[in-house]
């Protein structure tokens, strides 16, 4: 904390400073052939007279009105401004210490004619060029360093936004894909894009909506439509090829090796990767993390809802951990190509393969009136998992209004991992109740096989749409569990030993069918219906053998451990509603949803269940300037993982029983959204704010008998939940010099009820988290980057029995990085986290300490070198804490801890030449 306000206070007072010395240029922009209309989001950029490096910029604001500040006096400048679809104004100014304001009234841009003879001249591109749905930066105008990838590109771009975790907000807005070239890259996967693709090789930088999101789910409203982010490459690379390829070796035999190869020709893009270490580090794909193993023994009780679909990233795993030690490895290809009917072909596949071994230590505290229920576990998985990823995508513009895609996707996934796990249970008073020793040699899958298809089409009256779509999907999950454990209870002196196998099959099979079509009535009314279908075909077979003495096979039948639960039916929704045009900023879209599920739950030992259900409930969205209110209403049907009436036995001190007489939840959505980026003063900010409101949700209920848990899901009502926040940045640009302020925050309310041995209490959770960012750039050479943040977390309950919960987090990033001497790139982090609770073992304060140089050398920094020191003050692990239900849960996790490693990385980049003979594209 004392780090961040340090640093908040010497850019306020380097701001200070910058700002009384320098002067401004303001002025308004209108269109020549009509003085009354002005001109928005044109770009006004500045350049040294006689210089072509461009020293700042600002774009228009609502009004045309356009202010640069933190201009120096005494000198000439040359103005570029810019609109589209108007001509290049340039204008000579200078300001002096006698006038540092300078206002050049109203300027008049005529409209672009078509000229065929225009000169462009490239140095006098403008930063940012905004269209009618298109921001455009151009990445020259950005500088980084040599080795900088897009990613370190991005964060420069006024209005972007980069998580810790690699994902990208524009203006308030997630992205949801990266292409190159307007072309799928593996997938569009976020993370091998901006992480591997030199910032030097691109050209432009486009942001636009994601309309394909928008054709599949018409109600998103204009904040929550996500962005799509084009990087268009130079075109000297149109043929040719680039890459990288790595290789270093470090302390303790760690190493880390890879290459990714891009080859372009004409209208043909190949890319190929693979990539090995075993430093816990991504081989380019950060967000697809995964905790392996380990199990959720600890007591969860909170609120579980499937809408009867996975969410899942569109990709492979390719390795990289926050906790454990991991070895990962793969490779992959990826195909574009455009016909000449315009087609667009993808094809892509992937492998992936990653061994984990996770240590963690788990406490979790209970409270129960005056006594509570101590669980320690220390747990111990080694994990293997691959993964076969194949994928395609055709985009076909079969005419200027109606556009076709098809997507198909196979995913194989297999995990195998052998988990031992001791814990330990003891009440208020330190009494040990139960110990358990339990293993688990887990062999499982995780397959789908997914095929998209979606028709738009648009007509020539203007408002008039039409779209229809497709989405089919299987997941068959097969899982064999071979579990041996120990139970021994102390109260009541007994010990109970389980061998077993555990044969667990789920399909989950889908076919979801929608469509939306749009009318225009009058210029300010249109009519909008949505029609949706969902066919639901899901099967949970459970199977569990006892294991045979005379030949040590698993082949004597459990009959009441063993049980087929069957989930068919379908679900329909229609939306049927009216868009108002009230003013031009003003509109009103009142509607009428009637959502109708049928659900047959039908069971191998057990009675058959028929559920019907309908309802109709009003919708309602209001769209005024930057803000947008949504109010919803749909159904959710139980996940069949739930309606399982067996009991999940393998761990004897968390026993987890089914509920086949589960009803589908109904809820009330009601979200808010505000966002704004305001070009002339480069701030952009964000409100948002979602709530539902559940009937019929899924809760646990527990029964503690002896230190042994007994969950069974229930329905309950009156569950409702609210989380929101606001994030805003700030760009100030001196010259060559650049600051990007950024404050936050997020806050989420649960409210619940939490059932313990039948006694309910209404429990209120809140979690509030502040944070601030500042990132400092002194002409490219020195670069400071500091973040701070805090979560409370808060819970409540009406009943005495539960006794009300807290703690805090705090966590603090720094970063520095100096370009100088050239040649020669120095770079280090410390992050800082630390919490309130106090157990006895565990790190309360994580110091997380990185530092590395490199150096580079070769024609255009080909060649670079690199020296890093991972985790230098020995920390270990990685600490995590969450409240869920009438607990508070603590996590501990080994981590590789430190080590030095030394890289060589060698950047190919081989363009402009003849494509043919000799000289292929292949050559390097």
């Amino acid at each position: 904390m004392k780090i961040f306000l340090l640093s908040a206070i010497l850019c306020f007072t380097f701001l200070n400073l910058a700002a009384q010395k320098n002067g401004s240029i303001t002025g308004i922009l209108a269109d020549s052939a009509n003085h009354n209309s002005t001109l928005n989001y044109a770009t006004v950029s500045v350049y040294k007279a006689g210089d072509s490096i461009l020293t700042t910029y600002k774009l228009s604001d609502d009004h045309g009105v356009f202010k640069i500040n933190g201009l120096a006096t005494g000198l000439k400048y040359r103005l570029i401004i810019t609109a589209w679809q108007y001509g290049i104004y340039r204008k000579n100014v200078e300001l002096s210490a006698d006038k540092p304001i300078l206002d050049l009234g109203t300027l008049y841009l005529s409209t672009k004619s078509n000229d065929l003879n225009e000169v462009i001249i490239t140095a006098e591109r403008p930063p940012v060029i905004v269209r009618k749905d298109t921001i455009e930066f151009n990445a020259a105008s950005f500088k980084t360093l040599p080795s900088a990838v897009v990613e370190d590109l991005l964060k420069k771009l006024p209005g972007v936004q980069i998580a810790a975790d690699g994902s990208i907000m524009v203006n308030g807005k997630t992205v949801s894909k990266i292409l190159v070239d307007g072309k799928e890259f593996f997938g569009g996967d976020q993370q091998i894009a901006t992480k591997n693709l030199p910032a030097n090789m691109i050209d432009k930088v486009q942001v636009v909506d994601d309309k394909q999101a928008k054709r599949r789910n018409p109600d998103l409203t204009a904040a929550e439509i996500p962005q799509v982010i084009n990087l268009k490459l130079k075109k000297a690379i149109k043929k040719g090829a680039f890459g990288k390829l790595y290789a270093g070796a470090g302390t303790k035999n760690l190493y880390q090796a890879g290459g990714l190869m891009n080859f372009f020709r004409d209208t043909t893009q190949v890319s190929v990767l693979a990539y090995g270490n075993n430093i816990n580090q991504p081989g380019f794909n950060p967000n697809d993390v995964q905790r392996i193993g380990g199990f959720n023994r600890s007591g969860v009780n909170s609120m579980m809802m499937s809408s009867g679909g996975y969410f899942e990233f569109n990709g492979i795993s390719f390795g990289g951990s926050y906790s454990g030690i991991q070895t990962s490895s793969g490779g992959g290809f990826n195909f574009n190509t455009l016909t000449k009917k315009g087609i667009k072909i993808n094809t892509q596949y992937f492998f992936g393969r990653n061994d984990n071994l996770l240590e963690r230590l788990t406490n979790t505290n209970q409270t129960l009136g005056e006594d509570r229920l101590v669980t320690n576990a220390n747990e111990n998985t080694s994990s293997l998992t691959l993964k076969h990823n194949i994928a395609g995508k055709i985009d076909w513009q079969i005419d200027s209004l109606t556009q076709l895609t098809i997507e198909p996707f196979l995913v194989l996934n297999s995990n195998n991992s052998v988990s031992t796990n001791y814990s330990t249970n003891t009440n208020a008073a330190g009494q040990l109740l139960n110990t358990l020793q339990n293993l688990n040699n887990i062999n499982s899958a995780n397959n789908k096989y997914q095929l998209l298809a979606d028709l738009s089409k648009d007509f020539k009256k203007a408002g008039r749409s039409f779209n229809i779509g497709l989405d089919i999907s299987t997941k068959p999950n097969p899982g064999l569990n071979y579990n041996q454990s120990s139970n021994t209870t102390f109260l009541t002196p007994s010990t109970t030993e389980i061998d077993q196998l555990r044969n667990n099959q789920i399909e989950n099979f889908r076919t979801y069918i929608y469509t939306n079509y749009s009318e225009p009535i009058n210029k300010k009314l249109n009519f909008k219906i949505d029609l949706s279908g969902n066919i639901i075909n899901n099967e949970n077979a459970l199977s569990t053998f006892y294991k045979n003495q005379a030949n040590q096979l698993y082949d004597i039948v459990i009959p009441n451990l063993s049980q087929t639960v069957e989930q068919t039916g379908f679900k329909t929704n229609m939306n049927v509603s009216l868009n108002y045009k009230i003013t031009k900023d003003f509109n009103l879209q009142p509607g009428v949803v009637h959502n109708y599920i049928s659900l047959n739950n039908r069971f191998s030992n057990a009675n058959n269940l028929n559920q019907r259900y309908h309802f109709i409930w009003p919708t309602f969205q209001l769209k005024y300037k930057i803000f947008r209110i949504n109010y919803s209403a749909q159904f959710t049907e139980p996940n069949v993982s739930y309606l399982q009436p067996v009991a999940d036995n393998t761990n004897a001190l968390y026993i987890r029983n089914g509920n086949p007489n589960l009803l589908p939840a109904r809820t009330q959505n009601l979200s808010l959204n505000m966002y704004k980026y305001d070009p002339q003063n480069l701030i952009n900010y964000n409100l948002y704010g979602y709530g539902n409101f559940t009937k019929n949700g899924i809760v646990n209920t527990i029964n503690i008998s002896n230190g042994v848990q007994t969950v069974t899901p229930i329905n309950a009502s009156g569950i409702y939940s609210f989380n929101g926040g606001a994030n805003g940045a700030k760009d100030f640009k001196f010259n060559k010099t650049s600051l990007k302020i950024g404050l936050g925050f997020w806050a989420n309310f649960n409210h619940l009820p939490v059932i313990v041995n039948n006694i309910r209490s209404n429990a209120n959770v809140f979690y509030v988290g502040p944070n601030g960012s500042i990132r400092l750039n002194l002409n490219d050479v020195v670069e400071i980057n500091q973040s701070y943040a805090i979560n409370l977390n808060r819970s409540r309950y009406q009943d005495n029995f539960y006794t009300n919960l807290s703690y805090n987090t705090q966590s603090s990033t720094s970063e520095l990085i100096i370009g100088y001497p050239k040649k020669v790139v120095f770079e280090t982090n410390f992050a800082l986290t630390a919490n309130t609770q106090q157990i006895a073992g565990y790190n309360n304060n994580i110091k997380l300490w990185n530092a590395a140089i490199t150096y580079l050398f070769m024609k255009n920094d080909k060649l670079q070198l690199k020296l890093a020191v991972n985790d230098i003050l020995q920390s270990n692990v990685r600490r995590s804490i969450e409240i869920t239900g009438n607990s508070v849960v603590d996590y501990q996790t080994n981590n590789l801890g430190r080590y030095g490693m030394l890289t060589l990385t060698y950047n190919i980049q081989n363009f402009g030449q003849k494509v043919g003979g000799r000289q292929t594209m292949f050559s390097f």
